[in-house]
């Protein structure tokens, strides 16, 4: 319980969004992080942490550092982080992914999101028995396979009909970027899709809070990433 305290106060989780989170309790968390070349793109203004504008990795870098120093106050086994252009890193804690994931270059691969999924949904297969597995899925921009080629339908298919049972298996998708346009595909889809959530980048989501809340209401980014885990 300190831990999980402490962990409330380094990122300045407001208390409202701090007493959802203890509903993760007992979930398992895998993360998918688009490692492609359009990850280096900037983002068009400062957000979060940050003094400058950072880039698309950048904010997925903070993201999941947060949802890993979380994850670790809740399940001792740590998050599981997959990849869509190279190997997986499993039980990952938070000094490790910085020091040895992190600092290698964009890959300037596809976007096999579908191939990924699968994947975990085959890893996870037995443990899904036990406990509920939240996924999320960090990306800029289409699914492809691994040549190149747009596989929307797929992944909507995929997520239509290869969780199961769906209701055991969460998915939230991040868009890491600030352009509309090219997330458009995923309109309407967690409106259509069940226990699939869609969330935008931290600049767009805080202007979202903010408009209904009053410009005063406190939006870290750490209670960004708690409105990530909790499904938008």
């Amino acid at each position: 319980m300190a831990k999980f305290q402490q962990f409330i106060r380094r990122y300045e989780i407001n208390t409202t969004f701090a007493s959802k989170l203890r509903g993760l309790d007992g979930y398992e968390i895998v993360f998918i992080c688009d490692d492609s070349g359009s990850m280096n793109k900037y983002l068009s203004d400062v957000s979060g942490p940050y003094k400058k504008a950072p880039t698309r990795w950048d904010e997925m870098k903070q993201t999941v550092s947060i949802v890993v120093d979380l994850a670790s106050t809740l399940d001792p086994d740590g998050v599981d982080v997959y990849f869509l252009n190279r190997e997986p890193m499993y039980n990952a804690c938070y000094a490790y992914l910085f020091n040895k994931i992190f600092i290698v270059e964009m890959i300037l691969g596809p976007t096999p999101i579908v191939k990924i999924l699968r994947k975990i949904l085959k890893d996870k297969r037995n443990q899904i028995r036990e406990r509920k597995l939240l996924i999320l899925l960090a990306t800029d921009g289409e699914p492809t396979d691994d040549m190149g080629k747009p596989r929307i339908d797929e992944l909507r298919q995929c997520l239509l009909r290869e969780r199961i049972p769906t209701d055991r298996i969460p998915v939230t998708i991040i868009a890491c970027t600030d352009d509309k346009n090219s997330m458009s595909y995923l309109n309407d889809w967690d409106k259509v899709i069940p226990n699939l959530d869609v969330v935008d980048d931290y600049r767009s989501e805080k202007e979202e809070i903010l408009a209904c809340q009053g410009k005063s209401f406190p939006f870290s980014y750490g209670d960004y990433v708690v409105k990530i885990l909790m499904g938008g």
